[in-house]
């Protein structure tokens, strides 16, 4: 019998753990290629075809999706949950009370003295995104709330590989997604914030209103891995969070979803393209 030394068995394992089977599927690029790129579905693409038709998807092209402070408050707090130590490096926030006492008055922020203090630092920084200070400290409130579940940190700890891009051909088409979290011999972990209470019963209604289930089946299909978990959490004092996993039901309801979509877009993208500013639909209600 040979023995393994203990740091060779400690690699092996760390390797079985990490071990992608589809890992030919990853792209590696970045979020400004993520989101401009236009040879490969999203599902956020067939979201825009199946809400308004393929005009509206096609608009959504080319206008892009616009930068809202709520994305950002989704951003900054995946960020800190899943990559943690690159928060700072894009992030920050200003606590202004401390200029505000020095200057004194009934109104120090509309001091000159306070303006050229805030442009100072707003240059300084040009490369991080501004952050209020009550969502600095909601998002910091709700990871360290997160975290303080056993369940929440053995899914986070546990996701070898975060913001990831995996792509595949699916009906011809090519598609990808970009997951949260993923252990790739074990689950994918999408983090969702919402404005009410995180609790199954809440959810459920959430993921038939967003089509939850269909996001889970496109990414559970493309990226190889079979199980699909939900993290949500509330945004607001107490930050509740719940787990919910995609049930075979659900899988099986979105996947039928995403492939009528799928074969929509192929219909009107790739088959009938010059037809789409003239598509009009016809029927009775």
């Amino acid at each position: 019998m040979t023995l393994i030394p203990s740091t060779e068995a400690e690699d092996f394992m760390n390797h079985q753990k990490n071990y992608d089977k589809n890992e030919s599927r990853i792209i590696d690029k970045d979020d400004n290629w993520y989101y401009n790129d236009k040879t490969h579905v999203t599902n956020s693409h067939l979201s825009q075809l199946i809400k308004g038709g393929p005009q509206y998807l096609k608009s959504y092209y080319e206008r892009g999706q616009e930068d809202t402070a709520t994305f950002a408050f989704g951003r900054a707090a995946h960020c800190l949950l899943l990559e943690p130590e690159a928060f700072n490096q894009r992030f920050y926030s200003i606590d202004d009370s401390e200029i505000c006492n020095e200057i004194g008055g009934k109104r120090p922020t509309a001091t000159n003295a306070y303006k050229e203090w805030l442009d100072k630092i707003k240059s300084e920084n040009t490369h991080r995104q501004l952050l209020s200070l009550d969502d600095f400290t909601a998002i910091n409130n709700m990871v360290d709330k997160a975290m303080s579940y056993s369940q929440v940190r053995e899914l986070v700890e546990s996701a070898s590989k975060r913001e990831v891009i995996y792509s595949k051909n699916i009906r011809g088409i090519n598609t990808k997604c970009k997951v949260d979290a993923i252990n790739p011999s074990n689950f994918i972990l999408d983090y969702k914030t919402t404005r009410e209470p995180a609790t199954l019963r809440n959810f459920s209604y959430s993921a038939k209103k967003y089509s939850y289930p269909r996001q889970g089946a496109f990414y559970r299909d493309i990226t190889g891995v079979d199980s699909f978990w939900f993290l949500v959490q509330e945004k607001t004092y107490p930050y509740t969070v719940c787990l919910a996993e995609l049930s075979p039901d659900s899988y099986e309801e979105g996947q039928i979803q995403y492939q009528d979509a799928l074969d929509a877009y192929k219909l009107h993208f790739i088959n009938n393209p010059k037809l789409i500013d003239s598509y009009l639909e016809m029927g009775s209600i």
